[in-house]
């Protein structure tokens, strides 16, 4: 499947459902259910390594993409429930099959984790509010838009409630 950018705001929101479709998730889900999935879609090896030090300040986060493998690197310096939602960001532009972006400065110290043949995508920590302000003629910002919204979808489902009726008392 060959990949073109969302057009519109509708499509990137029907684009990121059809993924989440996609991946047949359990009703119960956790991380590791939605790693398992991503590696089935896509036929990948899904790797997590936390790595990084005070040059990892820009770039929260990257994936290495083979044709037979994802390994994400987040940044290890960052709280655990950021390292989640950048997991997520990263396996999202998995799934939707993105080539690459620009995110990921010439000098930083994850291209020393770039192999031939491999393919990067970077997660930093300046995004412009996709839902509000994204320019759909620029194609890397869309892939940022589609990879966020994905991701934020996916945090939804695993962090809802579990226990309707017992958290009920708490508002």
């Amino acid at each position: 499947m060959t990949y073109t950018a969302s057009r519109n705001q509708q499509e990137l929101r029907s684009r990121a459902n059809a993924q989440i479709e996609r991946l047949n998730l359990p009703t119960d889900v956790e991380l590791a259910d939605i790693v398992e999935r991503v590696a089935l879609a896509t036929g990948r090896q899904i790797e997590i390594e936390p790595v990084g030090d005070r040059d990892w300040e820009n770039v929260t986060g990257l994936v290495l993409l083979t044709p037979d493998s994802a390994k994400i690197l987040v940044r290890k310096s960052d709280p655990r429930w950021y390292q989640f939602h950048t997991v997520l960001h990263e396996l999202s532009h998995v799934v939707f099959g993105h080539a690459g972006c620009a995110t990921l400065p010439l000098k930083h110290p994850g291209r020393h984790h770039v192999r031939a043949g491999q393919t990067v995508l970077a997660r930093g920590i300046v995004t412009p509010d996709f839902e509000a302000d994204l320019d759909f003629n620029d194609p890397e910002l869309v892939k940022e838009a589609e990879a966020e919204k994905l991701s934020q979808m996916l945090s939804r489902l695993v962090l809802r409630p579990r226990h309707g009726r017992d958290e009920a008392v708490f508002g």
